[in-house]
């Protein structure tokens, strides 16, 4: 028996899948190695565009990477373990577009308090979940060789793609710095 209730429309990519998407435009057909599919928003954006989307358990190598969520999570350590990972899976020069947690987010500080820079919430939708925050200078010391870095941009979330993260927002003011990394050869 069909609904009478409309479905909810899908939530658009996120700004660093469509980022990506424009660089890769003249490689149809190639592998994107996507780290936390999360509600799948990116996935589908990727496929449509006509690329093949693997995760960090498959053996291909990719010729680029995406992340908006998952290197927001954990500690600098647990971050730059991902770190590697993602550069053993991924084709030299390949970009990888990523969100890493700013110390400016109003999460900052907040909850329990883990370790140096991070944070688990104590309510919400992430709760006890370790939120690692960087700034500029922490953020760069993480990201040395053999990753360049193509930009560096710190972002107020809600400005740029609003409440699409979570189903519970406690708080406003969440800041993640957008980055384009490319791995050297």
């Amino acid at each position: 028996m069909p609904s009478d209730s409309p479905q909810p429309s899908p939530r658009p990519p996120h700004p660093l899948a469509l980022e990506l998407i424009d660089r890769l435009r003249d490689r149809p057909g190639a592998a994107v190695l996507e780290i936390g599919r999360g509600s799948g928003r990116n996935t589908r954006a990727l496929e449509t565009a006509g690329f093949r989307v693997v995760d960090l358990d498959s053996d291909e190598i990719a010729a680029a990477a995406l992340s908006t969520h998952s290197f927001l999570h954990g500690t600098p350590h647990s971050i730059s373990l991902m770190l590697e990972r993602v550069l053993k899976r991924l084709e030299p020069g390949a970009p990888f577009f990523v969100t890493f947690g700013s110390v400016r987010d109003a999460r900052y500080g907040r909850g329990t308090r883990i370790a140096t820079r991070v944070y688990a919430p104590t309510e919400g939708d992430e709760r006890g979940v370790p939120h690692a925050f960087f700034d500029e200078m922490s953020l760069r010391r993480l990201l040395h060789a053999p990753w360049r870095i193509e930009s560096l941009r710190e972002e107020r979330v809600d400005d740029v793609v609003g409440r699409w993260a979570h189903e519970q927002r406690p708080l406003h003011d969440a800041f993640h710095w957008f980055a384009a990394l490319v791995r050297q050869e």
